[in-house]
């Protein structure tokens, strides 16, 4: 009787246990003081019984079946509900991953598993013993599943507190990739501006993110007149050249004027990033010189001008360190895009 009785009141425990866990972590400085001693009494008491149960049953002859030394059975049960509790006393302390990391996926729904598992995870003990109780529940059952369900309890219950963290950090780099294209690909729905769309078309982008924003912008009933706009208005015409790169204009006489307005800026920006060790070196000339040949070969002498004096300040002795680049790298870089435009010019 006195076995029905432990068990009763483990079982009890265990219902309060879960009902705190059900309840939401509080966020106040008193409240968190409140939670935490009644996390510690709830698993503090759940311990003791558990403990006391399993001896008792330990006592009884209910795990006789483990093994017939004494001090190998013990050793064996001692360990089993050593790391049942782990696992409860873990869970019970709430680590809800999913609260403190933009989780998604796979990995959400584990942290919410650990979060409560200190619901399902007694469980695995309480049924076992329920039917360690008597020998004939026991013997109605194959052996080989309380083994499973006690042996998979303890494992999990060990590796709970380590494999959150293991886990995190394996699929840390999948999770921020996931992140970052459900980002992407929701910013390609609600914008409308092509100047914004044209920053997913990078090559750095995931294929579906570049062919996404590639099919809006060019559903875009008003695109040259927005690719124009950037050319003439913009700080940053690079996106423009990639993209006309790879995508012909109906037009290309409305963007003649435009270009050589952006020369420019890509002559200042070309000087800058050459002198100063703040930036990446020169950019990619490969693009600009590609569009002018491809789509707008007519007009290769009005052009002309601007590629020379591009190539003058190309010849500027480059920053001798760079402070976030490699300056070596830098200036290989450099001297391929001199031969680049040298080559065209050569050419036209």
């Amino acid at each position: 009787m006195f076995g029905y009785f432990l068990f009763g009141l483990t079982v009890l425990v265990y219902i309060v246990l879960s009902l705190f866990v059900l309840q939401p972590t509080p966020s106040g400085s008193d409240q968190n003081y409140g939670w935490a001693s009644s996390a510690l009494v709830l698993i503090a008491a759940y311990g003791i019984c558990s403990l006391l149960l399993t001896i008792n049953i330990t006592a009884k002859g209910g795990f006789n079946w483990i093994s017939d030394a004494a001090l190998k059975r013990n050793a064996i049960v001692a360990m089993l509900w050593l790391g049942m509790v782990a696992g409860v006393v873990y869970c019970t302390l709430k680590p809800e991953y999913h609260k403190f990391y933009q989780l998604t996926g796979f990995v959400r729904l584990l942290s919410h598993v650990i979060s409560y598992g200190a619901i399902w995870l007694p469980l695995l003990m309480l049924i076992p013993y329920y039917l360690f109780l008597k020998p004939e529940w026991r013997d109605t059952l194959s052996l080989n599943l309380f083994k499973i369900l006690l042996v998979f309890a303890s494992v999990v219950g060990f590796l709970l507190p380590i494999a959150p963290k293991i886990i995190l950090k394996s699929y840390k780099k999948f999770d921020e990739r996931e992140l970052a294209f459900n980002n992407a690909m929701n910013n390609i729905k609600k914008y409308q501006d092509v100047m914004s769309l044209l920053y997913y078309t990078d090559k750095s982008y995931d294929e579906q993110i570049r062919n996404a924003a590639l099919a809006k912008i060019k559903a875009n009933k008003h695109l040259e007149d927005e690719l124009i706009h950037i050319l003439e208005w913009s700080n940053s015409p690079y996106s423009v050249f990639d993209f006309l790169d790879e995508n012909k204009v109906e037009h290309p006489e409305r963007f003649i004027e435009p270009i050589v307005k952006s020369f420019s800026t890509m002559t200042a920006d070309m000087h800058e990033g050459i002198v100063s060790p703040y930036k990446g070196g020169a950019f990619d000339v490969g693009p600009l010189l590609r569009v002018l040949e491809g789509q707008f070969n007519g007009s290769i002498e009005v052009f002309k001008p601007h590629i020379l004096k591009l190539q003058e300040v190309m010849e500027t002795p480059p920053a001798k360190n760079r402070v976030y680049d490699d300056a070596e790298q830098c200036n290989e870089t450099l001297y391929k895009y001199r031969e680049d435009v040298k080559n065209w010019l050569a050419k036209h």
